[in-house]
């Protein structure tokens, strides 16, 4: 195997939108001062039928038919996410149950924000070492039931969602780099505890986002040998508009080089990235930079050749 190439894309949304209009009269604020702090207009909550499951379900199903392969040809699945409120069996069991997959093995991976890169690069080094062939790896998150919704700080950031990607190994040269580090002792500046709400310092990770995310991008960069120059795509984890501008500015580019979504999806954890996957025009030989950050505290980059 000399690489791997993304072979499909697909995400879901749930039905009910959630504008910061609405918001704002339950904070006594305006939607202006909403989008000002955070860069989102719009985030989705799950109706009372929707869950993570059936979230990554539908996520995997649009992957699927946008790789044009068939299901069983599927032999790896992984789940990142953060909120899930039972602990056996996975997501991603519950996810193979309804492709009704044959033959694969499943994954379950809880690694906060930055938890679909950490997913990713278990897949590559999976399909790597000869242990499977493609991998269906999903990010999810239903956010909605884990937010005080009287908490202003958290209440306007968050959203649900899911984005699944398909990788598959080949024989084609392909260029591809990871650099994934955690720091538990800084865990206490974002928590989720099951039955409990979110608890973040936003000034904590606002600190530790625009050092911690400049410094592993330059790294990874160095690893590859590469320059931002080289890079066609750069995906964040999409967390809140002021600090993807901060980190556009520590890297010393625009704005615009860092491609966003969050203004119509909102922050939705571990699904942020792959959502936006689905959202970028990928061609052969362009390099896709995927960075995540947040919860753990677990900050993780990826350099791949599409």
């Amino acid at each position: 195997m000399n690489g791997i190439k993304i072979i499909g894309r697909g995400k879901y949304l749930p039905k009910k939108l959630v504008t910061s209009k609405m918001l704002a009269k339950n904070f006594n604020t305006s939607e202006e001062y909403i989008f000002k702090v955070c860069g989102i207009s719009d985030r989705w909550y799950c109706e009372e039928n929707e869950t993570i499951e059936s979230m990554a379900y539908n996520a995997s199903v649009d992957a699927i038919e946008n790789s044009k392969i068939e299901k069983n040809d599927i032999d790896l699945i992984i789940v990142a996410t953060t909120s899930s409120n039972k602990m056996m069996p996975g997501i991603s069991y519950d996810v193979q149950r309804l492709l009704d997959i044959n033959g694969c093995f499943c994954l379950d991976v809880l690694a906060g924000c930055n938890g679909f890169v950490n997913a990713f690069d278990i897949a590559y080094n999976y399909l790597y070492v000869g242990k499977a062939n493609t991998a269906l790896i999903i990010g999810v998150d239903k956010l909605s039931d884990t937010i005080d919704r009287t908490d202003m700080s958290t209440a306007i950031l968050f959203g649900d969602g899911a984005g699944a990607t398909i990788i598959k190994k080949t024989e084609e040269n392909k260029a591809y780099y990871s650099n994934i580090k955690s720091r538990g002792q800084d865990s206490k500046l974002l928590t989720y505890e099951i039955g409990k709400n979110i608890q973040m310092d936003g000034t904590g990770i606002y600190k530790y986002a625009v050092t911690e995310v400049p410094k592993i991008i330059k790294e990874t960069l160095s690893i590859a040998k590469m320059d931002m120059e080289d890079l066609n795509h750069i995906v964040l984890h999409q967390s809140n508009s002021r600090i993807m501008s901060s980190i556009a500015k520590k890297l010393g580019i625009g704005n615009d080089k860092i491609y966003t979504n969050i203004n119509k999806v909102g922050n939705t954890f571990c699904a942020s990235i792959p959502i936006a996957l689905t959202e970028i025009e990928m061609s052969p030989g362009k390099k896709l930079l995927m960075c995540g950050y947040g919860g753990g505290l677990n900050t993780g980059c990826i350099i791949l050749e599409e």
